[in-house]
Order: C-alpha cells, then structure tokens, then sequence
C-alpha cells in the first residue's frame, strides 16, 4: 500500500514539475507573442511593389506611396555571359502613386513617368520626388516632379544637372522647408567604384516659380547648392528629418554597390552645414532598410547583405538563393541630450518575423504606428527571383514618452541562427531551478 501511494506521489509530483516547467515556458512564449507588435494588416498594396518611396504628408494626413518595382518577380536573376559576377534587376516600374490613411488605399494621379529606387520627401505641403532610376535603360531620372494633394496634380519643376545625379540617395528638407536637400546615392554607373558622398540641395519656391511660368512645367536645370559631404559615402539609403527640422539623419547603406554593407551612421546639423558621426553604429550593418523618425527617435527597420563571398573569387561566390540576405530586426536611436556623458547609441528593440527587404516604411502618427508596405521576399527557385509583395506591415508604438518603450523582447541572432528570447530563456530556467527542488524531493520520498 505504501508502495502505490508513494509511486502515486512520485507521478503526480513530476508531473507537477514538468507540466510547470512547460507552463511557464508557453506563458513565456505567449507573453512574447504578444509583446510583439510586428503585425500584418489585413488590407493589402494594389499591386505589389518594392524600392517604393512613403511619405507622410501633415495637411491630409495621408501616406503616399510612389512608384517602385511592380514586376511580381521582383528582382530577377540575369545570366551575360562573360560576366562573372551575378546580378538581379527589376522588370517593370510603376507610374502609380496611392494614398493610405491607415485602413484604405485610394489611386492618385499618375506620376510623369515611372520611377524606382528614388527619393521622396514633403516640402510646404508637397510631395517631391528625385533621382531614381528607369526600366529597361537603367539611367538615372534627371526630372524633378512635384505633386500637390490638394488638386491631385503633377508638375515636373526641373532637372538635377548631369553632373549631380544620383539614384537610391535621400532627400529631406530644413525647419522653413524652402530647400530641399539631396545626400548619397549612386552615381550613374553604380560602379564608379563608390557609393557618393555628396550633399546639396535646391531652392523650393524658386523651382516652383519656374515651372508655374509654364504651363508644361519646367525642363530647364535647378540651381544648385553644394553641402559638406557626408564622412562616409553610401548608397541604398534614406534620410530622416527631427520635428523640430534642426537635424536630419543617415544610416546604414552600402559604400561599394553591392559589396560592403555599412554600419554607421551620421547626423547633419542643417544650419551649421555639418556631418557628424553619432557616437555608437548599427548593431547589424545593412542597405535597402526603411528608416523613419517618430517620437523623437530613429528607427532602422530591416533591409538586406551581400552574402559575404558574393564580391570574392568567382569560384566562392554563393547560390542565388543565398546573394541577397535579409537583415531581420529593428534598431532605434535616441537623441542625445544636453548631458554630455549620454551617448547617442542604437539599440535592437524587435524582430521582423519574416524574410522581407527593400520595402517602404513610414511613421503614421494618427495611430502612432509605423508602416511597412511591399518590399521583396526570399528566393523562389521557380522564377530564380526575389518576388515582391503586397502586404503592409505595422510596427506599434507606444503612447509612452519615451519611444523605447516599442521594446518587444532582447534577442541573440548571433551565428546566423534563429533568434533565442532571452526572457523565455531565463524564465524557463528559473522554473527548471524551482522543479529540481520538487524533483529531489520526489527522489527522496522513493
């Protein structure tokens, strides 16, 4: 008798502290889950699209998506003989421009003509868009348009001069919004060797002016205005302005198309005309990423590498599956304050839970939610491409003060594995820690 109750006491006691062990590790999981904020809408883009630009525009309080790649292969492999290194391209770009208001996409206007991998920024309640390039030439845009929201009208304002063109650069404008300014990109060739340096910008009431004096808009050249150059050159990159318009910031980006992924990043003081780098990098170099300012921070928010052998001997490099890998989380970085020890440094805040790149993203502050539209997915072996998609992807911030409280979990990506949750981790040790006890008590009572 004694012998069946103590082997009923073992049972049930074991069965106590593993089934507690694997409650708290999926109470653990669960509460993972559900501090991830990384979400996928329900409603989708109209077409899917990648190298797209979304900007936010405060008098309509829309998200404007312009152009990008629409072919649904996405970039697609491209066999010349007598090339040895690989590359992808896009098939077809798109004209379209939509407008989002976080539930519904509405159709605009045409744009002029189609444009990828472009600039976009808003300057007096305007959407103005630079550089980028065409489909199948590959040659850069020289034409600046501008859209007005109130008539739902286009005008080409004028061109950027030969010598100033550029493609998959940022763009963003001062305090008054008078001037916008143009910074990194790629020169016509991709390949001259290095990503560029450049900064400048162009009146806006002036270009403006110019193309109102007809009524075909403008094809005459803007006037130019050189800036320092940023300390170091870098393509595949945004830019982002602070609320106040004081500073605009860089990050990231590639310094030798496609080859060498960069992890710093720069701040510019707009009126003293100077490019500073910010006291700590990226945790994890990257290109073709979103980067969005929202409630005073700066978020880095995926984007892609070269895989390391991919610009090494032609025998090393990779599979195509493997040439372009997504860069999965997102990094934040406060703004220094007046305290001079404080450093302005990135930290990693959440995961992307998918493999997505060269997408579009912006901050919506109606629901104080940043947005990620299209961008491309992992390889299809099928079409040899990285196809694009349709899906639109929220990131939800808190209504804290402080923008760190986004923060889902802290995660360890080293090694290229799966990321490990360290708060799953340590729950579930210290539950393993606490049933031991019960476990040798069980051993003992046998």
């Amino acid at each position: 008798m004694m012998t069946s109750f103590t082997s009923f006491l073992t049972t049930t006691l074991l069965a106590l502290a593993f089934g507690g062990i694997a409650a708290s590790v999926a109470a653990a999981t669960a509460k993972e889950t559900s501090n991830n904020n990384w979400k996928v809408l329900d409603v989708n883009l109209p077409t899917p699209l990648s190298d797209n630009t979304a900007t936010y525009i405060k008098s309509t309080d829309m998200i404007y998506i312009a152009g990008g790649c629409n072919s649904p292969k996405g970039n697609t492999y491209v066999d010349i003989d007598g090339l040895e290194l690989d590359f992808f391209l896009c098939e077809s770009d798109s004209q379209s421009l939509y407008s989002f208001d976080g539930t519904t996409f509405t159709t605009m206007a045409d744009m002029p003509q189609p444009r990828y991998r472009h600039a976009a920024v808003v300057a007096q309640n305007k959407l103005w868009l630079i550089g980028g390039r065409t489909i199948p030439e590959d040659s850069i845009i020289a034409e600046v348009d501008m859209y007005d929201p109130v008539t739902n009208e286009w005008t080409t304002v004028g061109k950027i001069p030969e010598e100033y063109l550029t493609s998959d650069n940022g763009a963003f404008t001062n305090a008054d919004e008078t001037k916008v300014y143009v910074v990194g990109g790629y020169s016509p060739t991709y390949y001259n060797p290095d990503a560029l340096a450049i900064t400048f910008s162009f009146d806006v009431e002036a270009a403006a002016a110019a193309a109102a004096a007809s009524d075909q808009g403008s094809d005459g050249d803007l006037v130019i205005m050189r800036h320092a150059d940023l300390n170091t050159q870098r393509g595949d990159i945004h830019a982002v302005t602070s609320t106040d318009g004081k500073k605009a910031y860089v990050a990231g980006g590639a310094s030798s198309y496609p080859c060498e992924p960069l992890s710093s990043s720069e701040v510019y003081d707009i009126d003293a005309d100077e490019w500073t780098k910010t006291d700590g990098d990226l945790l994890l170099a990257r290109f073709d990423h979103g980067l969005v300012y929202a409630n005073d921070g700066v978020y880095a928010i995926g984007g892609e590498v070269s895989h390391p052998q991919q610009c090494a001997a032609p025998e090393l490099v990779p599979p195509l599956s493997a040439q372009s890998l997504a860069v999965q989380d997102v990094e934040l970085l406060l703004p220094s304050s007046s305290d001079a020890e404080q450093q302005q440094t990135w930290e990693a805040i959440i995961d992307i839970p998918e493999f997505r790149f060269r997408f579009s993203a912006e901050y919506y502050p109606s629901t104080e939610t940043i947005y990620a539209f299209g961008g491309q997915t992992s390889f299809n072996d099928e079409c040899k491409c990285f196809p694009t998609s349709d899906e639109v992807t929220v990131l939800s911030l808190s209504t804290s003060s402080s923008p760190a409280t986004a923060t889902a979990t802290t995660t360890d990506t080293t090694n290229g594995e799966e990321p490990v949750d360290q708060e799953v981790v340590s729950t579930a040790s210290s539950v393993l820690f606490s049933s031991s006890i019960w476990i040798m008590i069980v051993f003992a009572l046998i």
